[in-house]
């Protein structure tokens, strides 16, 4: 399977009941796995496929040094604090937690957006305004 699973951008609504339908074409990749989604460091959710989370947090956090490192207990936190395992319903939805909502400043329109082997749940307004911020960057050489 190719390193690079998900890209592109899709703009999608939630419903009255917090569901969300994950694109088509990253239905394709997780197929009947479970994704897990969990606050990112940039404003957004961040989701995996089960089996994908597994490897990341088997090669990146199985490390950790809990007992003395207040650096790795928060970064510890971050993650299984905030991750939720979710299934997709008949029709590829998945709910979205009220604290994912609040967190991610989610309001009724989303943008996902496939990052390699994850995708990105991002309010349509916060992705917007990320985008001028890094187009500013951009044009000044920041980045």
């Amino acid at each position: 399977m190719p390193m690079y699973k998900f890209w592109g951008q899709y703009k999608h609504s939630l419903d009255s009941k917090n569901r969300v339908a994950i694109p088509a074409k990253f239905r394709e990749v997780i197929g009947r796995e479970k994704v897990v989604v969990m606050e990112s460091f940039d404003g957004c959710l961040q989701a995996f496929p089960e089996s994908e989370w597994d490897k990341l947090a088997e090669k990146k956090l199985s490390g950790l040094d809990y007992i003395d490192s207040a650096e790795d207990r928060a970064i510890e936190r971050k993650f299984f604090g905030s991750m939720e395992k979710c299934e997709m319903d008949k029709q590829g939805r998945i709910g979205l937690k009220p604290n994912h909502i609040k967190v991610a400043g989610i309001g009724k329109e989303v943008i996902f957006m496939g990052v390699r082997n994850r995708f990105e749940i991002w309010d349509l307004k916060r992705w917007n305004a990320y985008r001028a911020e890094t187009k500013k960057r951009e044009q000044s050489g920041q980045v």
